[in-house]
């Protein structure tokens, strides 16, 4: 299996893609360096539908990462 990845907002728009793949075992870090991401800050990271603060966080077979600007509500 792979790791799902999924764009939203203008990080979807800059890369012009809603979604991609990437293998299991590298960390939050790399995979937003690979996916052109690294220079997008602030950055909010999710994986399984969970904020993850800790860019050194391993993903793993099967999960599934957000990566999305900042939103606020109101």
């Amino acid at each position: 299996m792979t790791v799902r990845v999924l764009f939203f907002g203008s990080v979807a728009e800059r890369l012009g893609r809603g979604s991609a793949e990437a293998e299991p075992g590298i960390t939050l870090s790399e995979l937003v360096r690979r996916t052109g991401c690294a220079d997008m800050q602030p950055l909010l990271l999710a994986v399984n539908q969970e904020q993850i603060r800790d860019t050194e966080y391993v993903v793993k077979d099967g999960d599934e990462v957000a990566l999305m600007p900042p939103f606020s509500g109101g």
